[in-house]
């Protein structure tokens, strides 16, 4: 009954938390009796507990399938993926002599089908967030007057609010999105507008900031029409039904 209590499913479909539960508590009683029957088989170390490989790699194949649940980023997957590689090396230590391992080699196999799929995840994930670039950039934007309030959003997003209500702004991985309030198309830029764009883009691309092309770049979005940038700037401008757009892509 233990045995098929450790059998778990692929990663992304495990049946609930009270599921998950009753694996552990059937492994750690499995562990314990299986131990006393064979006292001389080889231990690790998890969690600062000595226990058999085979304890060992489907503590770590549960570990994976848990973070595998929540995974979103590349660097997610690549954690889950380690996970993955550690239960597979662990299960590859049972001694043929174990009676689980027979089971234990179904189970490394059952793990590399998981890794290739996590795999398969990571190519499609979204890299993580420059840390650097968008942390500074948030900061920055934090102290300025409006000032900024950030908070997670959607999709590994970090959004910001201007005080006044007239700007958001949205950090994701190396891109920086200001999103203003429309004007009546073809009217002219609003000082708001103006102030908005100025700042952002000296914080975001200051290489960028004050160039004449920016604001006529901006303009031209407000009457639908292509909007006027250089060739290489790191900055687009586009024009939805309710806002103008100013993207800037931040230093790798």
């Amino acid at each position: 009954m233990v045995q098929q209590l450790a059998k778990s499913p692929l990663a992304w479909s495990i049946g609930g938390v009270g599921a998950i539960a009753a694996v552990a508590i059937g492994l750690s009683y499995w562990g314990q009796s299986n131990e006393q029957s064979h006292p001389g088989k080889p231990e690790l170390t998890l969690n600062n507990l000595s226990v058999s490989p085979w304890q060992q790699g489907t503590e770590l194949g549960w570990q994976a399938a848990v973070a595998a649940q929540s995974a979103q980023t590349q660097a997610d997957w690549q954690g889950v993926i380690a996970l993955w590689e550690e239960a597979i090396a662990a299960l590859e230590l049972v001694p043929t002599d174990d009676p689980n391992y027979a089971q234990a080699q179904a189970k490394a196999e059952e793990y590399r089908g998981n890794r290739a799929i996590a795999g398969d995840r990571l190519t499609k994930a979204t890299p993580a967030p420059n840390a650097s670039a968008a942390s500074d950039l948030q900061t920055a934007l934090a102290n300025t007057e409006p000032a900024f309030t950030f908070a997670p959003g959607p999709a590994n997003r970090t959004v910001g609010r201007s005080a006044d209500g007239l700007a958001t702004v949205e950090l994701a991985g190396d891109r920086a999105t200001l999103r203003l309030p429309r004007s009546e198309t073809g009217a002219a830029l609003t000082m708001a507008q103006v102030v908005y764009t100025n700042q952002f883009v000296a914080l975001a691309a200051p290489d960028a900031a004050a160039q004449p092309w920016l604001l006529d770049a901006l303009r031209a979005a407000q009457r639908n029409q292509a909007a006027p940038i250089p060739a290489g700037a790191p900055i687009t401008v586009s024009a939805e039904p309710a806002a103008l757009s100013i993207t800037v892509t931040t230093d790798p």
